[in-house]
């Protein structure tokens, strides 16, 4: 029993420690892994879909769609229970379910009756996380539809495969822990925050003169914001913000950051890329605004070779 126990522990250990190699948890969001997600909720037909990463004591999600949630404590929860799981895990009415029944999202937003989960394991064979489908409403899952389930789960399993960090992504985020990392993201938009941002910045700024390489950063403010929020409520501003950044976030090459400065400003780190390619990029940007809306943009260039 007591050896029973040590290797549990081990497990565990192993499986935490896969997810801080890859720095999926408290990291901004990726389309990589928001395409996944996306394409779960529409071949299901679920007003929720995401990709959890189970850590020590909470969940995170590192890739939502349907849901304004970011973080969830661990016990109870559908993913932690997902991960435990052979094969896909499905809780035809959570209510019903003396496991679920006071689980955050369940009792919380979204209020969750039904979910369909399958394990998602690192390129080691840790089991990470879980990508899961939530309902508002009881409903059940055909066994061809659990299959796809299965399959989206491979998808996710092969991009962590494939998934190259970039410096600022990778060996910077290694270095934090948890703490600094939860501190540095934006809860509602999913991109670094200023002291992300701040961070990132002097580390890409070092990176660029190592290299001797240009280095841009552009300045996105949205236009007439206040306007817009007052005429249309601090919800329909949110929702602004998110589909800003999660639009923009598709243009990027994987090297790309994206911050939010600060209330509705964003700041772009474009590492390898001069003035003229950072403005062609901003244009890009301009269509991917929801509703319509315009921002005001400047861009700053450094030389890595240049002594200041």
């Amino acid at each position: 029993m007591q050896a029973t126990r040590r290797s549990d522990h081990s497990t565990e250990q192993q499986r935490l420690d896969a997810i801080e190699r890859m720095a999926l948890l408290y990291t901004p969001a990726e389309e990589s892994f928001d395409r996944v997600t996306r394409l779960a909720a529409r071949m299901f037909a679920a007003p929720i879909a995401m990709f959890t990463v189970v850590g020590e004591r909470s969940v995170w999600l590192k890739s939502r769609f349907g849901t304004e949630v970011s973080e969830i404590g661990r016990d109870g929860g559908f993913s932690s229970v997902t991960i435990g799981s052979a094969g896909p895990l499905v809780v035809t009415d959570a209510l019903s379910d003396p496991r679920f029944a006071r689980c955050e999202l369940v009792v919380n937003r979204p209020y969750a009756r039904f979910y369909a989960g399958m394990s998602v394991r690192s390129p080691d064979g840790a089991r990470i996380g879980a990508l899961g489908i939530i309902d508002n409403e009881p409903r059940h899952l055909a066994d061809s539809a659990l299959a796809s389930l299965r399959d989206l789960a491979g998808v996710l399993e092969s991009e962590l495969h494939r998934r190259q960090l970039a410096l600022a992504n990778g060996d910077m985020i290694r270095e934090l822990g948890e703490a600094r990392r939860r501190s540095m993201v934006d809860p509602l938009t999913s991109v670094w925050n200023r002291a992300g941002l701040d961070t990132i910045l002097a580390r890409e700024r070092d990176s660029a003169s190592m290299r001797g390489s240009q280095l841009s950063v552009a300045m996105l403010d949205l236009d007439h914001f206040k306007r817009y929020n007052d005429r249309r409520g601090h919800g329909a501003g949110d929702a602004l913000l998110r589909g800003a950044a999660q639009g923009w976030r598709k243009q990027l090459r994987p090297t790309d950051l994206l911050a939010r400065y600060g209330g509705e400003e964003f700041t772009l780190v474009l590492p390898a890329c001069d003035a003229d390619q950072a403005l062609l990029l901003i244009e890009r940007l301009r269509p991917l605004v929801p509703d319509r809306q315009t921002f005001s943009a400047g861009v700053a260039t450094w030389n890595g070779g240049d002594s200041a």
